[in-house]
Formats: structure tokens, C-alpha cells, sequence
């Protein structure tokens, strides 16, 4: 992979702290081929659901999901990364922040340095304006109701109807409107008599929508957290529908620490409640597209955990050992035993360690971009084996973040031997 200076300084600086170098990701990606084969199959058959990426702390969750992210874009999808936070407003248990989540961190392939639901909307108005008078597609004719845009029969969610059909005016108020709404559905819940006004009352000289004002309100137009948040799922999969429409093969989403919804996610009903939307995305129905979890080896054991001592106190004094011998026994006829029936019929990952002679490699291409960082030959200052032998030494270390700490220890031998240069 070809870089010039100002890349490889960047990709440096991101190693110096041992975090994956966006954009270069998969360059730094060494061995296990069998498993990131797996991965990349994943993506080229599209396959709907979700995969729970398996990793402990420093020890490859970021690395993968980016990996993940720069195969999605380059094979001609959509990527959103979402960081759980339920201490912020992204909690796994209300879709319309997840949704809002999403809307945030799209990315569009082809668009570096454009994100948001702004891109996804500039880039999919571009492409349905190209195709509307194509012989080969009906998608425009639905989508407007054949330009009369007073209903939609292409879409699911009436919002995201009234959302692109207002986009489209060009108006930028309207735009900005729009955008808000979308990336913060929860914060319109009193408001929905201003997005009628602006979205479709103001509009008229763009479109003529017979329907009144009341029905709006009555039909819950406006609203993403109403009948088990169906809006919010309707609309996530328009975002995927209007994607593929576009010529894209779809969204892909990634969710890191979702750790957080046994950590930070302290009501028993909200936690349950993040779990049924975690299999509600691993079904595949209500999301029909591709969707990674950044989890520890530990989640489903540490879920289990915390549902059982809900249930029957002093069970947290269990290790995951005993927790697994216990819902064997258990089996599935009770509340608990559901949930952990559940958890099993999630497909999961779990990449394997880098060994010595992998994290050698690395340390490799790490010297190599060092000298194009830096315009220097550290190849000819430090041989190979000793560069071997700073990896061996740092590999030695018993930590879990064995390979970020390899890393930055390469780095900072490199960037020692370039200053006694100077």
C-alpha cells in the first residue's frame, strides 16, 4: 500500500498512542488470514443480522471494527460507527437515540471527510435525481407517488418520507431543519406542530400534500419513540432501502462498547430492553442489513449474570464458569433461561492473538512507514534482528493489550534512533 509523507505521519502518530491508523487499517492488519477471510465474507454476501466481535480491552475491539469499516466502504457500502454511551444519549434501549446515533456517523464511500445524515441525503437525492427517468427503474415513481409527491409507497416510515421530500426543495432552513430533527428525534416530541409548519405547511409552492395538519398529529407522523419505537426501526430501514436504491449495497453498522449496557445501563428494564434490540438486530427483520457489536469474550456470561442475580439474589458471587453450568441446567423455561437461549443464536468472532513472528511482521511495516514519515532509512540503523528483539521483549509482557503495547514500543525505539540521528 503506497502512502506519502503526510499520511505516514499520521498513521505514526495514531501508532504512537496504539490506536489503528484510519485508512491504513488493514495494512496493519498481519495474519490470521483464515479469520479476517471470514470477516470480509461476511460483508460480500451481505448476509442480514448481527456478528458479536469478541476481544478483550486493548487487545484488538477498535482495530477490527475499524478493519471492518474500511472493507465495508471499499466493497461499496454504507458505514455508521456508534459508541454506546448511556451516560450521553446513545442508550441501547431507546432505538430513537440509537437511530439518531446512526444518522450522525454515516459515512458514504467516494465522500472522505463528509459524514452525517447530510451526506447520506446530498448523496442519495443525487443519485435518484440521475436514475428518475431511467427505463430500468420504478423506485422514483414510488418514492414520489409519480412527482406528486403526496404520498410514498417505496418507503416504510412516513417520517423519512416527509424528511427526503423536503430535502429535496433545496431550501436550506429546511435542510438544517431537517438534519436537527433526525440526529435528535427525541428533542421534536413537543414540537411536532413546528415540523409540520416547516416540513410540509411552508412547502406547498415545491408540493401540494392534501392530508391536514390533524392527521399528521393522529397518525404519529413526527414521532420515533411511540409503539415500541416502530418508527425508529421503519427508518433505519429506509436508510438501508433508499442506499441500495442509490447503487450502494447497503448500511453496515458498527456498535463499540456495548459493554456499557451492562455497565452504565443500571435500570433492570432498560438492560432487558437493550438485549431484545440486540436480537431484534440479530434477526435481521426488523434491520435487513449487516450490523457488528464490539463486545468482551465475557458479555454473554456477564449478561447472564446480571439477569440471574436480578432474579435470584447472590448469584453475582458466580463465576462464568459456574453461571454456564447453572443455564444448562436451567435450559429455557424460565425468563432468564429465554434471554440465554437468545444470546446463543447470535453468530460471534473472536480472533486469535497475534504470536511472536505476526507482531514481527508488524513491527516491520511500522519501521517502514517510520521512514517515509520522516524521510530517513531506519532500516539501515536497526537491523532486523534487533528490531526482532525489542518486539520479543515487549511481546513478553503477560498484559492483555500484549499487541498495543508492541507497538508503541516499536514506535518509540524508532523515533529514538531518529533524534541520536539528528
Amino acid at each position: 500500500m503506497s502512502m506519502d509523507s503526510a499520511q505516514a505521519q499520521r498513521v505514526i502518530e495514531s501508532l504512537r498512542k496504539g490506536i489503528p491508523p484510519d485508512g491504513f487499517v488493514r495494512h496493519f492488519t498481519v495474519g490470521r488470514a483464515s479469520e479476517i477471510t471470514r470477516l470480509t465474507e461476511r460483508l460480500d454476501t451481505a448476509t442480514p443480522g448481527a456478528l458479536l466481535i469478541k476481544a478483550n480491552y486493548g487487545s484488538g475491539k477498535t482495530h477490527l471494527l475499524r478493519f471492518i469499516r474500511e472493507s465495508a466502504l471499499e466493497k461499496g457500502f454504507a458505514v455508521s460507527s456508534v459508541t454506546l454511551d448511556s451516560k450521553g444519549a446513545v442508550r441501547f434501549n431507546r432505538m430513537d437515540h440509537i437511530f439518531g446515533a446512526i444518522c450522525r456517523n454515516i459515512e458514504i464511500p467516494g465522500m472522505p471527510g463528509q459524514k452525517g445524515i447530510g451526506a447520506f441525503f446530498n448523496f442519495v437525492v443525487e443519485q435518484l435525481k440521475r436514475a428518475k427517468y431511467a427505463q430500468s427503474t420504478t423506485f422514483w415513481w414510488k418514492l414520489t407517488n409519480n412527482w406528486r409527491w403526496d404520498f410514498s409507497a417505496a418507503l416504510d416510515s412516513p417520517a423519512m418520507f416527509v424528511a427526503v421530500r423536503a430535502w429535496i426543495t433545496g431550501e436550506s432552513s429546511v435542510q438544517n431543519l431537517v438534519e436537527d430533527w433526525l440526529l435528535n428525534p427525541w428533542v421534536y416530541r413537543s414540537q411536532r406542530r413546528l415540523l409540520y409548519r416547516e416540513l410540509v405547511g411552508s412547502l406547498w409552492r415545491f408540493f401540494r400534500d392534501p392530508r391536514p395538519e390533524w392527521f399528521f398529529h393522529s397518525a404519529e407522523v413526527f414521532c420515533f419513540h411511540t409503539r415500541s419505537y416502530a418508527q425508529s426501526w421503519s427508518a433505519l430501514r429506509d436508510l438501508q432501502r433508499l442506499l441500495c436504491e442509490s447503487g450502494l449495497k447497503g448500511l453496515v453498522i458498527l456498535f463499540d462498547e456495548f459493554e456499557d449496557v451492562i455497565t452504565n445501563l443500571r435500570n433492570i428494564a432498560y438492560q432487558k430492553e437493550a438485549f431484545l434490540n440486540l436480537f431484534k438486530f440479530s434477526e435481521g427483520k426488523l434491520y435487513p442489513g449487516l450490523s457488528f457489536f464490539a463486545v468482551t469474550p465475557e458479555f454473554v456470561e456477564k449478561s447472564m449474570q446480571l439477569l440471574l442475580d436480578r432474579a435470584i439474589p447472590g448469584m453475582s458471587y458466580l463465576t462464568h464458569e459456574q453461571i454456564k453450568g447453572l443455564l444448562s441446567l436451567i435450559g429455557d423455561k424460565q425468563e432468564w433461561g429465554y434471554y440465554n437461549t437468545r444470546f446463543k443464536t447470535i453468530p460471534t468472532f473472536q480472533m486469535t492473538p497475534l504470536d511472536v513472528k505476526e507482531l514481527e511482521e508488524l513491527a516491520m511495516r511500522i519501521l517502514e512507514t517510520h521512514g517515509i514519515a520522516y524521510d530517513w532509512e531506519p532500516d539501515l540503523v536497526m537491523r532486523a534482528s534487533d528490531l526482532d528483539s525489542i518486539v520479543r521483549k515487549a511481546a513478553s509482557v503477560q498484559i492483555q493489550d500484549r499487541a498495543r503495547h508492541t507497538i508503541i514500543t516499536v514506535v518509540k525505539a524508532l523515533d529514538c534512533l531518529l533524534e541520536e540521528k539528528e
